[in-house]
């Protein structure tokens, strides 16, 4: 018999004995189904939220940087100074904002003060987090207004106590009426809603993301965390300056704190850390998905053992007319590899439906490389797994498989 017809003979032969047994076959299947389909569920997960990272950066525009505490990126990864990096870096004064705003290489500069804290109107609260800040941040960030007006200078300096509310928070506190004009309370003190901005969409984590915050003049938060200074500084650099910008902002600053104490960086750099960080955690959590895979190989090799012992005179008649002890191993072999790759099939199918059930409310993305892992995963197992019940198949005698009771 040529090889290419024997071979389909034993394929033939071990889908046989998986429609001979279904639920035992389904259920050796389980393990691998299982670890396929979250290892290709988790991997889709961590490739979505890369793609949407990436594209919230890029609609922030190629020419901002960031200027933050400690010495926290470098050359995309994420290397802290020690454990309290970016607590014991500097914190930056009006000063230097007033110092950055004049070199010739920055168009526009926004300090940041952060502050979470409920906000409420009438008998309704959100948790939102409050964003202290100049009027120069709605056109650094290129922020949109669904109604009314961004607070003025005039309103920042003079210490108006005025909101800009995100579309979730605006949602929360009023539904569908118009919350221009009305006062919530922050921090116990009322505050005159001015606008509310455009959805952002992405990521709400434990109530918290882009349409959950609160714009405020800076003075205010200021007040609510006893502090006078600011842990962020949001830099929009003129056209094409990007690199002396950071340049110019590093000297700068660097006469007034430690090198160690801050960085000026780019959306590259924090693009980078952030996808390598996204990557290490993605690779984590498939790791501990595959254990599945491995129980799953171990349940094969005993269905396979079980499947020897009920079918040694089968295996003493195919000896005794002819078949040797590698057409005995290939076929339990080939039984294990149909068994294993079955249950990959239905595991990428399982995992595909699940991200495009899960892209619903959490970017998800599948990679074709992460099913072609998945075939080439599920076929070792089959191969690692099947080989030595395959072997004690092998070696039985023929004479002895006869009289086997």
């Amino acid at each position: 018999m040529k090889t290419g017809s024997k071979l389909w003979a034993l394929v033939k032969l071990a889908f046989q004995q998986l429609r001979r047994n279904k639920t035992r076959a389904f259920l050796t299947m389980l393990g691998i189904i299982i670890g396929v389909s979250s290892v290709i569920l988790l991997l889709a997960i961590g490739s979505g939220l890369k793609i949407y990272i990436r594209q919230q950066f890029t609609n922030l525009g190629s020419n901002m940087l960031y200027v933050m505490p400690g010495q926290m990126i470098r050359k995309g990864h994420y290397q802290p100074r020690n454990e309290l990096t970016a607590l014991s870096g500097a914190r930056f004064t009006w000063q230097d904002v007033q110092q950055i705003s004049h070199l010739p290489a920055v168009k526009a500069i926004a300090p940041v003060v952060f502050q979470t804290t409920p906000v409420s109107f009438a008998n309704r609260e959100s948790q939102a987090s409050l964003i202290g800040t100049t009027a120069e941040m709605f056109s650094v960030r290129n922020l949109k207004l669904q109604t009314g007006r961004f607070f003025s200078h005039q309103e920042e300096i003079g210490g108006a106590r005025v909101v800009i509310l995100g579309s979730q928070v605006a949602k929360d506190l009023f539904g569908p009426r118009s919350p221009l004009g009305e006062r919530v309370v922050v921090n116990g003190s009322k505050y005159r809603v001015l606008g509310v901005l455009r959805p952002q969409g992405g990521l709400q984590m434990m109530g918290s993301g882009l349409d959950s915050r609160v714009y405020l003049p800076y003075k205010d938060v200021f007040r609510m965390t006893s502090d006078n200074k600011f842990p962020l500084l949001v830099v929009q650099a003129a056209a094409g300056e990007i690199d002396l910008a950071k340049r110019e902002i590093t000297l700068l600053l660097g006469h007034r704190y430690h090198p160690e104490d801050f960085s000026v960086t780019d959306q590259a750099e924090i693009l980078a850390t952030i996808n390598s960080i996204l990557g290490v955690l993605t690779m984590a959590l498939a790791g501990i998905a595959a254990i599945s895979l491995l129980v799953g190989g171990i349940g094969i090799m005993n269905i396979m053992f079980v499947s020897v012992s009920e079918r040694v005179r089968e295996i003493g008649l195919r000896k005794a007319v002819g078949a040797t002890a590698t057409d005995i191993q290939n076929q339990f072999l080939l039984e294990a590899v149909v068994l294993s790759l079955s249950g990959g099939v239905l595991g990428v199918v399982f995992g595909f439906l699940g991200a495009v059930l899960l892209d619903r409310l959490f970017p998800a993305r599948v990679s074709w490389w992460s099913v072609l892992l998945a075939f080439f995963i599920s076929t070792l197992i089959g191969i690692i797994f099947g080989v030595i019940p395959a072997r004690r198949a092998a070696r039985l005698s023929p004479i002895e498989a006869l009289r086997y009771e």
